[in-house]
């Protein structure tokens, strides 16, 4: 029993040492993984303001031509334009109701994004291209996603951390029982954290942006 416990301890030895360094090693790469994705959620996020404040811009635009159009088809029932011009306002009338119909697609299109849109529907171009345009809400989707993935990460972190504050007490310590159920717990710890790790890394590389 005791050269079996002997032969078990130096094994130990060599196990928490090991243990303390590939998890060690985990912990930094999923740290670099969370900087990295914590930088692209605030790009995204960005970007969804962005997006919402091309939204509103458009919005904008759309609400004072809608005045203009009301007073000028007023103007047109009231019979108070000079009747040689009546053609030049009416033609005015309808590039208006024209524009305001291109403003509401405009607007559908970076609500929702192209993609979310029928080739035909779309109007918004984004460098000189159609079917660019990332919608506000599936920049939201997005960001949710991220989000998710950053909590993945932090418990990763948080575990990977604990493995290793108990894998330094278990190399401290003399009595076998102890020794081994420390091991056991690093080893726990550690690959409970590896998994989520794993899990957040997938959730973040599945985001399309």
């Amino acid at each position: 029993m005791g050269k079996t416990w002997v032969r078990l301890k130096a094994k130990m030895e060599i196990a928490f040492p090991l243990a303390i360094a590939v998890f060690a090693a985990l912990l930094s790469i999923n740290d670099l993984f969370a900087g990295r994705f914590g930088s692209d959620e605030l790009q995204l996020s960005n970007s969804r303001n962005n997006a919402y404040q091309w939204y509103q811009a458009k919005g904008i635009k759309e609400t004072m031509l809608e005045g203009q159009l009301e007073l000028l088809q007023s103007l047109l029932l009231s019979g108070t334009i000079d009747t040689q011009k009546v053609a030049a306002v009416e033609k005015l009338v309808k590039e208006s109701e024209e524009r305001i119909d291109r403003y509401k697609r405009e607007k559908k299109e970076i609500l929702l994004g192209s993609k979310s849109l029928k080739k035909d529907e779309w109007s918004q171009e984004v460098d000189g291209e159609l079917g660019k345009v990332v919608g506000a809400k599936e920049l939201d989707h997005f960001l949710v996603d991220l989000g998710k993935a950053g909590d993945l990460f932090d418990i990763a972190s948080m575990l990977l951390q604990v493995c290793l504050v108990i894998g330094a007490i278990g190399i401290i310590l003399s009595r076998e029982t102890m020794k081994w159920n420390f091991l056991k717990l690093t080893m726990s710890a550690g690959f409970t954290g590896t998994l989520f790790f794993a899990r957040a890394l997938w959730l973040a590389n599945q985001i399309p942006y």
